[in-house]
């Protein structure tokens, strides 16, 4: 301290020699602290512009690792997506194989039972409410099903929707696939008729039966299936409430039993099957000839 004091009077002596001694230290001590104010103020901005600095370079390296980060994401983002595609092509590849497959194995099949192989997607576009396909091998009766909540349309409009006397082959309102027993209604357009179920008909003839005993319907898109003929039925709507022919499915064995025994004890012609059938297809015509108008003819086959 007393070093400093020694220093401020002799700067001042030398810088204010003509000055009384009091006004020369004053001005003197003035001087010094202001030089000393602007070394620190110079040195402060010296470190404040240093660490700006550092900051800034750390700033920076941040933003590039940053932006290296995000070329690494892109490059990623952009491997996957190549991955991804990649992977998509081969699973579409493998469906369409696929598909010629089952389209191939589809085609095998109707060919070695003697039928043709269906375009659902065709069927399909053109009418919504196909059901699939009945076929009676050496008949006529080779038709597309339908089916809707409606039994009336399609008694007068043909598969395309189209009003025709004749109409279409349908199921019974809402039959669901797995149903056990699937009605099917077709017209029988009088004597000397062909068209429709007319000819249905002809399995009042043992011979006719036997010759004829295998029926064939394919749902959409699925395989055919071969149900075998074992009941012949003529039959009145009356006997609704003793017999309901149209029955979908049985709650337990005794009703199942019941129902079946009651068909065999009503049928004109009746075939044991090889064993219990698990699904059976009902194929229902009218016959004014012995019950009149209430009169209906029945084709029961199972599998």
């Amino acid at each position: 301290m007393e070093g400093l004091k020694d220093f401020i009077t002799r700067l001042g002596e030398k810088l204010f020699p003509n000055l009384p001694e009091g006004k020369r230290k004053r001005i003197t001590v003035q001087i010094v602290a202001g030089i000393i104010i602007s070394l620190v103020c110079i040195a402060g901005i010296g470190i404040f512009r240093y660490r700006a600095v550092k900051q800034l370079e750390k700033y920076q390296a941040i933003a590039d690792a940053y932006a290296e980060f995000d070329i690494i994401l892109e490059e990623g983002r952009e491997q996957a997506q190549k991955e991804a595609a990649a992977e998509l092509e081969e699973m579409f590849s493998e469906m369409e194989a696929d598909a010629e497959r089952y389209r191939q194995e589809y085609e095998e099949e109707m060919r070695e039972l003697g039928l043709e192989a269906y375009d659902w997607d065709s069927l399909c576009s053109e009418n919504q409410d196909i059901k699939g396909w009945l076929c009676i091998p050496d008949t006529l009766i080779n038709f597309p099903v339908v089916g809707t909540d409606d039994n009336a349309f399609y008694l007068s409009h043909d598969f395309s929707g189209d009003k025709d006397k004749a109409g279409c082959p349908f199921m019974d309102k809402d039959t669901q696939v797995w149903d056990f027993n699937r009605v099917i209604y077709g017209h029988n357009m009088g004597t000397g008729s062909e068209a429709m179920f007319s000819t249905l008909l002809k399995y009042e003839q043992e011979d006719y039966l036997k010759e004829h005993s295998t029926i064939y319907f394919t749902d959409a898109y699925g395989s055919a299936n071969a149900y075998q003929v074992m009941a012949v039925v003529k039959y009145s709507v009356d006997d609704l409430a003793e017999w309901d022919f149209r029955i979908r499915n049985h709650g337990d064995m005794e009703s199942y039993n019941t129902w079946m025994e009651e068909l065999q004890g009503r049928a004109l012609f009746y075939e044991e099957p090889d064993h219990a059938p698990t699904s059976i297809i009902t194929l229902a015509t009218c016959d004014r000839r012995v019950h009149g108008k209430n009169g209906r003819f029945l084709v029961v086959a199972g599998k």
